[in-house]
């Protein structure tokens, strides 16, 4: 990359490309991203193993979690139950997810091991020692300018 800027453009070009992901990831048709699968605990008596099992509280006249209809509660473990789920409902917005991805950015370690390319690009700029150029305005009197004649196809 030839300047700070395009370090700074491609920072944040990688910062979308991993939302996105983790977009894609939280929107996907599985039990864990349903509003109303419910994560259930059994534990077997003799070697005290736990097992989860994935319910599904569609039915349920409220989800407070504490009266459980047992007869009115389906099994929803694996994506294949949610394939033809007409009660699917995503848990999680974009907004949620927007905010999930910026706190994983906040925990250094986390950041370190699960993006380094983000954190090579941000060391890249912290050892600049110009830092960014402010966009004059003439860049934004330029760019305004140049806007205007495409728009009228002078260009």
């Amino acid at each position: 990359m030839r300047n700070i800027r395009a370090v700074y453009q491609k920072l944040r070009e990688v910062k979308y490309h991993h939302y996105v992901a983790l977009l894609k990831i939280y929107s996907k048709k599985i039990p864990s991203n349903c509003k109303y699968n419910y994560l259930y605990t059994v534990s077997t008596d003799k070697n005290k193993n736990e097992v989860k099992i994935g319910l599904c509280l569609l039915h349920q006249p409220d989800l407070n979690f504490k009266e459980i209809h047992p007869h009115i509660v389906d099994v929803c473990q694996y994506p294949h139950h949610c394939a033809n789920c007409n009660g699917f409902v995503i848990n999680f917005s974009k907004e949620m997810v927007k905010e999930l991805f910026e706190e994983e950015l906040k925990d250094i370690k986390l950041k370190e091991k699960k993006y380094p390319d983000i954190c090579a690009l941000e060391w890249v700029l912290e050892q600049s020692v110009v830092g960014l150029p402010p966009f004059s305005t003439i860049q934004k009197m330029y760019y305004a300018i140049k806007k205007w004649l495409s728009k009228n196809r002078v260009l």
